[in-house]
């Protein structure tokens, strides 16, 4: 897909920074489709390139990325909520984007971006928020081979009333699914236009977020600075860069939607058959906490 396209060359320095040829690869799905027969709990129709890509995103260790592909069909199927109707998700008419850049950075890392589109505070809805968040890690987990991802998340419109709205608990099991279901390598997350209640921001993340991620957030106090990890042809014309604006490439992004609307459709059933799993499954790690939705109270 020429939205998430990665160059031969890309592609050749990424298995030379793991160390792994394509003929490697090429072994390695066949040993995890060899385990995969053997999981009668495990939906069968899974693509060679699609294990390919989790072998990626798991630095093509072989018994973590079998790990994470039974999280894959068994955490979304536990966290049934978070990932329905998103064949009904149109992403230029999202209160947010949630939107990654055509151009790799020098280190072919994905560049996603997140921006309040719609500040009213009245379609700011967490749930819809993530929704859209897997729904585009659904389609990049299909044909993106970068490295990992790197957000930028501008705050600007951002106020109390919108974090109010956020959800400790629902942030969990989002992250949850992000880390241990999509195997979502984040190199780092880059805020710009921070607002005063920052701190209030960085608590509730560190709350949510394992200390290695909690991390990477940095504060961009200029786009000069966000430049020195993210150069300007990576970014869209709305931060200074070379790349198309946000809007041309949302619509961009609605055709892709609209072609995989079946195939939103066709996967969400395609989740694991715990009633034939051979072996227990163990919930005290990867499936986060359970529990009601409650809004978050800000002093």
């Amino acid at each position: 897909m020429d939205l998430l396209s990665i160059s031969c060359n890309e592609r050749a320095e990424i298995l030379k920074h793991y160390g792994v040829s394509e003929e490697q690869v090429k072994e390695d799905v066949e040993l995890i489709k060899s385990w995969k027969q053997k999981q009668p709990h495990l939906p069968e129709n899974t693509s060679d390139d699609f294990i390919a890509r989790v072998l990626l995103r798991n630095k093509f260790r072989v018994e973590r990325t079998k790990e994470k592909l039974d999280n894959y069909y068994t955490l979304r199927g536990y966290h049934d909520a978070l990932v329905r109707d998103f064949e009904n998700i149109v992403p230029s008419k999202h209160f947010i984007t949630h939107l990654p850049l055509p151009k790799l950075t020098p280190n072919y890392e994905r560049v996603i971006i997140m921006k309040l589109i719609n500040t009213d505070i009245e379609v700011y809805d967490m749930l819809e928020l993530i929704k859209l968040d897997l729904a585009v890690t659904e389609v990049t987990m299909q044909y993106d081979g970068s490295i990992g991802v790197r957000y930028v998340i501008d705050f600007g419109g951002f106020t109390l009333r919108h974090l109010a709205k956020w959800n400790p608990l629902l942030l969990n099991k989002h992250v949850t699914l992000i880390e241990k279901a999509y195997s979502c390598r984040i190199m780092g997350f880059h805020c710009i236009n921070v607002p005063d209640f920052a701190t209030n921001i960085l608590g509730l993340l560190k709350i949510v977020l394992r200390a290695k991620i909690y991390d990477k957030l940095k504060i961009n106090s200029s786009l000069e600075s966000l430049y020195e990890v993210i150069p300007k042809e990576c970014l869209p014309s709305e931060y200074g860069g070379s790349c198309s604006n946000i809007p041309s490439l949302l619509k961009k992004w609605d055709e892709v939607f609209q072609n995989h609307r079946n195939f939103f459709v066709e996967n969400y059933k395609n989740v694991s058959m715990e009633h034939l799993r051979t072996a227990d499954l163990d919930k005290s790690d990867s499936f986060g906490p359970d529990g009601t939705f409650k809004r978050l109270t800000i002093d």
